[in-house]
């Protein structure tokens, strides 16, 4: 409990202000973060995780996940298809901050796991709009970062998944989502991977 409640704390002032961030660094206390990223303890596990998500804030912490050689934004992405929900939205939250940052992040995902595309379809496909809107905004990322990514994209079931997301735009509830999801398939039209009818767009 005393872990758990160390990390909320943590997580607070890591989204406070890039000063606090910092000093969280200085205080060597990423390691110890990502250690409980490991632990069993769900609770803790996803305290770590959400901990995480508000120091990639920082340019230091962001600069791990970009490093070689490590499994760190392996982790994030494997989370982000987790069933915990908490996790799953703090590595899923992780991974939409830093690919909107990073393009090489993007890149780096398909290298990180082979089921990247399952848990990208499984965060679009979520009932908890939360998981959608960062899965979409994932796929979004990854279809501004390159073209050989969108294609990957789009011939896969994520593109008729964002078809029908895109349709929801008369949903109040659904709308920043569907539009996530058209701004994805019309930066497939621009590749002309996909023609402009098919796109589903309500202009």
């Amino acid at each position: 409990l005393q872990n758990f409640e160390a990390l909320m704390a943590l997580t607070n002032l890591a989204g406070i202000s890039e000063q606090l961030r910092s000093k969280i660094i200085k205080e060597k206390a990423v390691p110890m973060i990502e250690g409980y990223m490991f632990e069993e303890h769900e609770l803790i596990r996803a305290a770590a995780t959400e901990c995480m998500c508000n120091m990639a804030m920082s340019e230091e912490v962001q600069k791990l996940f970009l490093a070689e050689g490590t499994d760190r934004l392996k982790l994030v992405v494997l989370y982000s298809g987790e069933d915990d929900p908490r996790l799953r939205r703090a590595a899923a939250g992780t991974v939409a901050m830093l690919t909107s940052l990073h393009p090489k992040i993007c890149q780096k995902i398909p290298q990180a796991t082979t089921h990247w595309l399952e848990i990208l379809q499984s965060l679009l496909l979520s009932e908890n709009l939360e998981l959608q809107h960062r899965g979409a905004v994932i796929v979004l990322n990854m279809m501004t970062a390159d073209k050989e990514l969108a294609q990957k994209l789009m011939e896969s079931e994520t593109f008729e998944i964002l078809t029908v997301i895109a349709k929801n735009e008369e949903d109040e509830k659904k709308r920043a989502v569907a539009q996530i999801a058209q701004k994805s398939l019309t930066k497939a039209v621009e590749y002309e991977l996909i023609k402009p009818n098919v796109s589903a767009q309500s202009e």
